[in-house]
């Protein structure tokens, strides 16, 4: 998904790598399991999380996939994956895109893609050594997230408000769950860490090691 510049700094650090991600994709994952695939060029489909329109082999569905790569942590094994909440533009508190206002997204499924390099940053398709995919519904995980609030006492919403308030408060542990706001970037982004263990169980066997 493409941003205008200037809008969204980490977006712009990492537009490159996730770029890069995308063509080892395209030449070693969507020909071998999917049919039909499209990368999305359109900025208006880009902005509403469509990168690749395709179809599962021996499925009928067309899939409106949102790419989401940990390209930050390529150089280390990580067990989980960042679902944005939120995050601050020009000042402004705008919702964040697992959460998505109506009528804001397209977006049926997220392939979540953990890169991995021999152990420095992502500059070219020679970096990388391997890629775990999971291909995830968007209405599952949702749905999944939401059943956590019975564990807390508090809503998911007051967790956001309460560390974006505050000026010391870094981590709020929610229904089991990691919720974090990163200060030291200047879109202070709130995400909620899921376990890469339920996102395998939520993919119902559509994941890959290549």
């Amino acid at each position: 998904m493409t941003l205008p510049e200037g809008e969204r700094p980490k977006f712009l650090r990492d537009s490159k790598r996730e770029s890069i991600v995308g063509e080892f994709l395209d030449l070693k994952f969507y020909p071998i399991y999917f049919n039909n695939s499209t990368r999305i060029t359109d900025r208006k489909m880009q902005l509403a999380g469509v990168d690749i329109i395709s179809k599962l082999k021996g499925g009928n569905e067309e899939l409106l996939i949102d790419e989401k790569a940990a390209t930050s942590w390529a150089n280390r094994e990580i067990s989980t994956f960042a679902l944005e909440l939120n995050f601050l533009l020009g000042g402004e508190e705008i919702g964040g895109w697992f959460f998505p206002r109506i009528g804001e997204t397209l977006t049926t499924h997220w392939a979540f893609i953990w890169p991995r390099t021999s152990g420095g940053d992502i500059t070219s398709i020679g970096d990388i050594v391997s890629v775990e995919v999971m291909l995830i519904e968007t209405k599952k995980l949702r749905r999944w997230v939401k059943r956590m609030a019975s564990k807390s006492k508090i809503s998911l919403d007051e967790c956001v408000n309460y560390l974006r308030k505050s000026e010391t408060e870094r981590e709020i542990n929610w229904g089991g769950l990691r919720i974090l706001i990163s200060r030291q970037l200047s879109e202070q982004p709130i995400n909620i860490l899921i376990p890469k263990d339920i996102l395998m169980a939520i993919s119902n066997s559509n994941n890959w090691q290549l």
